[in-house]
């Protein structure tokens, strides 16, 4: 399991709701910017947020492959994890699939160092969540980290729980994936991801049903 929220330095849930933020988070470089000052400690830098969504971090592999070779220049004691590309289904929503951005980033970016490959999964069935990341490891031979996913578009908390029992013994024996971030810890509703997949409970910080699952699993 990893923890990061999306930023450089703690903001969502640490910040607004933890009086002590504990060590281990890991830094995300959501989209480019020159500002690329991370905690010295932080042993990982994760990449570009779902770069192929236009109302994500938007970038084309091009451009991501360019700012890829300023972040290993910035990084270099630091294990890199790729832009997080994520499957999409609809051309008004992304300008390529997970899977072949991914392939026209490596094009333009060969030779570049890139220690893991990050995407997201957002399915209510564990086979289709893992041969979709195992389609990832054949094609591109880097361990998986799956830094997003749960059960899309359902308030049922009972199908959150059994979506979550079958995929989490799925991940820890698939070889292909090194580490995984349920999506989320607390949740509203977004109109994709409900408050049914929240490890938190909304007015509180004690954990769900669900939260309690993960966290012991």
């Amino acid at each position: 399991m990893i923890r990061y929220d999306w930023n450089k330095t703690p903001y969502y849930h640490e910040k607004l709701h933890c009086g002590n933020l504990k060590s281990g988070r890991i830094p995300m470089i959501w989209s480019w910017s020159s500002d690329l000052n991370i905690h010295p400690d932080s042993q990982y830098v994760l990449g570009f947020n779902e770069p192929n969504f236009y109302h994500q971090s938007n970038m084309t592999p091009q451009v991501a492959a360019q700012h890829w070779r300023e972040l290993e220049k910035r990084f270099t004691g630091k294990i890199l994890v790729s832009p997080a590309a994520a499957p999409c289904g609809s051309h008004e929503q992304c300008m390529a699939n997970g899977e072949e951005w991914f392939a026209q980033f490596f094009q333009h970016c060969q030779g570049c160092r890139v220690d893991y490959l990050a995407t997201h999964g957002y399915w209510c069935n564990a086979d289709t969540t893992i041969n979709y990341l195992k389609g990832l490891w054949d094609r591109f031979h880097k361990p998986i980290w799956l830094t997003e996913f749960s059960c899309p578009q359902t308030h049922s908390e009972d199908t959150q729980l059994r979506y979550i029992k079958e995929i989490l013994h799925r991940l820890e024996a698939s070889h292909f994936v090194s580490h995984y971030s349920w999506f989320v810890h607390r949740w509203k509703s977004d109109g994709w991801i409900y408050s049914s997949a929240s490890l938190l409970h909304q007015d509180s910080s004690t954990l769900t049903t669900l939260g309690q699952y993960y966290n012991n699993f």
